[in-house]
């Protein structure tokens, strides 16, 4: 995680925090696989919540009696992306989920920032999930070829065209 926060700070590029349950993270079958069609479709810097230094952060004025140890793993994610510009959130949790339907309202107050919420059922394609992610990207600056070329970026809009 200290690694790849020192190279985004470094590039100067945009990151995405995934925050969510291990099982929504890390298991393709749940997430669709979302993961890694960011980072393989469109270039983006995933880092999941398990791997920031987030032990510690207080998030008492949040919440001032968090006691799901995921749940206050995911407020500290979200306040410590609250203290790095570059930086964004992914929500990954799935339907029905009772206490990330109570934790999800308070990560913008500990974030500061709005953010991405991807809700997975049985029902879900990625095709849908997709949309929303490329619509989240693109408002937060991700897919943006004009500014990549402000940035000295030598690729044409028409060659990054998948």
């Amino acid at each position: 995680g200290r690694e790849a926060l020192a190279t985004l700070e470094e590039s100067g590029e945009l990151g995405i925090v995934l925050i969510g349950r291990p099982y929504n993270m890390y298991d393709k079958g749940i997430n669709m696989d979302i993961p890694r069609k960011l980072r393989k479709f469109y270039g983006v810097n995933l880092i999941p919540l398990d791997f920031l230094p987030i032990k510690g952060i207080d998030v008492s004025d949040v919440v001032p009696n968090m006691y799901w140890n995921y749940g206050r793993k995911i407020l500290q994610t979200a306040r410590f992306v609250s203290r790095h510009e570059r930086l964004h959130i992914i929500y990954l949790t799935n339907f029905k989920c009772g206490p990330d339907s109570y934790i999800k309202h308070y990560v913008r107050d500990a974030s500061g920032k709005p953010f991405l919420t991807l809700q997975f059922d049985e029902h879900q394609n990625d095709a849908g999930a997709m949309t929303r992610c490329e619509a989240y990207l693109d408002s937060k600056g991700f897919l943006r070829w004009w500014s990549q070329a402000e940035q000295g970026c030598e690729e044409e809009p028409a060659d990054a065209v998948l």
